[in-house]
């Protein structure tokens, strides 16, 4: 088929603007495209990214007032005047009791061996018999205490002629400078001579306020006779003659 130079000159001028109109609509939409892509993007809050360490910073509290610390409250405590004591039967011992930070001041008073010593709701302890014992004061409504160990010696009263010897030979004769019948070297209100019949050697002699042991004998010291020692000839026989009720430990 022949088309004439008009036609065919128009057609191919539509063809050309038919391509021209579909390369400028192309590059119409990848100019859209790009445009979009440099466009700020906004993202909402619920597509934020999670940052552990910026979400403790928001949270933190910016200057947190410290709290300060409650004091404990101070323990009770509870001390005895005497921690031990030596008692002779029948003897007393007030025992005082000092109570810190107890709102209560109330003591319980109690002794371990009640036939040795007792004690009363005053701290008052009384010496029964020979032994040990030990009272306790609790604060009460505690198991807050304080402890005093009593030892108590049992003994035996009498009453005998006193007179006084030293280590010279006017005293001990044979014997002046010897050791005592225990094998000790006498001492001044310490030693004392007896009839170990009577007093067995070694035993404690209460008198008057001194108490002596029973370390010597002698060949005139017979039944309940008692020569005390001293240091010198004139003490000695300064003591003289004496009737004493002395107490025996036993």
């Amino acid at each position: 088929m022949k088309m004439s130079n008009k036609y065919v000159t128009f057609y191919a001028g539509g063809c050309i603007m038919n391509c021209v109109k579909k390369r400028l609509g192309l590059l119409s939409v990848m100019t859209l495209m790009g445009l979009a892509c440099l466009a700020p993007q906004r993202v909402s809050a619920a597509e934020t990214p999670y940052n552990p360490q910026e979400t403790a910073q928001t949270q933190a509290p910016q200057n947190p007032t410290p709290q300060a610390a409650e004091a404990p409250a101070p323990t009770p405590t509870i001390k005895l005047n005497k921690t031990k004591k030596s008692l002779e039967r029948d003897d007393k011992l007030k025992l005082r009791a000092k109570v810190r930070n107890s709102s209560t001041k109330k003591i319980i008073w109690k002794s371990s061996r009640k036939r040795v010593a007792t004690v009363d709701k005053r701290g008052v302890v009384t010496a029964k018999d020979k032994g040990k014992t030990t009272i306790t004061a609790t604060i009460a409504g505690t198991d807050i205490k304080a402890e005093c160990v009593v030892t108590v010696k049992n003994y035996v009263t009498m009453w005998v002629k006193t007179t006084g010897y030293c280590n010279c030979s006017s005293c001990a004769g044979q014997w002046a400078g010897a050791a005592t019948a225990s094998g000790t070297r006498p001492r001044e209100n310490h030693t004392i001579a007896v009839d170990k019949r009577i007093i067995p050697l070694g035993t404690k002699v209460r008198i008057g306020d001194e108490t002596y042991v029973a370390e010597d004998t002698g060949g005139a010291i017979k039944g309940n006779k008692i020569d005390v020692y001293y240091a010198s000839h004139g003490k000695a026989m300064a003591h003289g003659v004496k009737y004493q009720k002395i107490r025996v430990y036993i």
